[in-house]
């Protein structure tokens, strides 16, 4: 049995396993990175904001926030029926979903920049953004530029993880025949070489993943491993974890009849 190697935030990496286990894989699974909330000081300026129908859009990038939400006690009741409610994602809309939010609107393109061209007509209005201390810059941007005025809340950061955990998936990423390594956020990514590179085998692991499949899922991921000098071989048409362990399998088995 072929093996994917994969790196999630603890609360989603069973959920992860079993994905990738559903097309026929073994898991080499750690998380990297560790979720620390942050209380905005601009919280309770959005919640009065919101409360006296002032927002025009909510804009939710990702599970993690979602889940942030719900632990603030954010719920449907608490937008009133003037807010559109953004999901960047399928992903991000199931976490919602879950956490009693509800979800008006998801673009075509789940990315940032789907987002920007999804609410392409926001002139004038009130737009909140609602995202990781590490959000890029392309959505916030994109929405000041069609005329938006546009705040952010960090609802969390994300703290790199280097522990035994950490450095013996590491070992084992390098010294075993893994098929493929997906990855899923360039903060991972970032998380994974500063890693290696503190215990010594930065160099060989670059060198292992160019004989890989290496999957990212979204530019702004593909980007992070580019500037590591890896070679990215899977970007999926759809920035969701499922769909980037199919087309990685997708991958794996092309080349397998070559």
């Amino acid at each position: 049995m072929k093996t994917l190697a994969i790196i999630r935030p603890d609360k989603q990496l069973e959920d992860s396993k079993k994905v990738v286990e559903s097309f026929g894989y073994g898991v080499l699974a750690t998380a990297l990175v560790d979720i620390v909330p942050i209380r905005d000081l601009l919280w309770p300026t959005f919640l009065d904001e919101l409360k006296t129908g002032r927002v025009d859009y909510v804009v939710i990038t990702s599970a993690n926030g979602a889940r942030s939400c719900a632990e603030l006690r954010l719920n449907a009741a608490s937008f009133p029926s003037s807010t559109r409610v953004v999901a960047i994602g399928p992903k991000t809309r199931s976490a919602m979903l879950k956490a009693h939010l509800h979800v008006d609107l998801m673009p075509s393109e789940y990315s940032s920049h789907g987002i920007v061209q999804m609410l392409s007509d926001v002139e004038r209005k009130n737009i909140w953004v609602l995202r990781s201390a590490f959000g890029s810059s392309e959505l916030t941007e994109g929405l000041q530029n069609s005329g938006a005025t546009v705040n952010e809340i960090v609802l969390y950061t994300l703290k790199k993880l280097c522990g035994r955990q950490q450095r013996d998936f590491i070992r084992e990423l390098v010294e075993s025949d893994v098929a493929g390594v997906l990855f899923t956020s360039t903060m991972t990514v970032r998380a994974l070489f500063d890693c290696a590179d503190r215990i010594g085998v930065k160099g060989y692991l670059i060198e292992r993943l160019a004989n890989r499949v290496v999957g990212a899922i979204g530019k702004p991921t593909a980007d992070a491993l580019g500037s590591f000098d890896v070679r990215v071989d899977v970007v999926p048409s759809e920035a969701t974890f499922r769909e980037l362990v199919s087309t990685v399998h997708a991958t794996l088995a092309d080349r397998a009849l070559q």
